[in-house]
């Protein structure tokens, strides 16, 4: 089984971009805090399609506090003779966890987060969407990555 289930802060705003099929898919990058580690945190890169991907590029912003389920997938490329992996998490639900004005676009780092630490704060009114249950092909050639 492949499950993945992450609260945390995006890190940055979500980039929201198109295939050439003209689906949508949006990556973002959210700091989880590290159990029994006070002010240390992962930062997990996600990926979302669809629907979910442009409700995320709509409305989540850096700072905000959010529910992710989903699935890791591994990627392996290869840059100037050199291999590469990386680590995704799919996103397949996503819960805003934080009314729109909770956290402003400017204060990710006055309230104690960054790339190299990040700091808790609480969070109220949930709100859930996940895509629908669909079967699709994914087109490798369609990604980049």
């Amino acid at each position: 089984m492949n499950l993945v289930v992450l609260t945390g802060r995006l890190t940055r705003d979500p980039e929201l971009k198109y295939g050439q099929s003209g689906k949508a898919y949006c990556r973002f990058s959210v700091a989880v805090d590290r159990a029994f580690q006070k002010g240390e945190a992962d930062f997990i890169n996600c990926v979302a399609f669809g629907k979910t991907a442009e409700l995320i590029g709509e409305y989540l912003r850096k700072g905000r506090r959010a529910g992710i389920n989903g699935r890791l997938q591994m990627n392996r490329y290869e840059i100037n003779g050199e291999k590469r992996t990386t680590y995704d998490v799919m996103v397949d639900q996503i819960e805003f966890l934080e009314s729109r004005n909770a956290v402003s676009d400017n204060n990710f780092e006055a309230k104690g987060y960054s790339e190299s630490g990040y700091s808790k704060n609480q969070a109220s009114a949930p709100d859930v969407y996940s895509e629908p249950d669909v079967d699709f092909e994914e087109d490798d050639d369609e990604f980049p990555f």
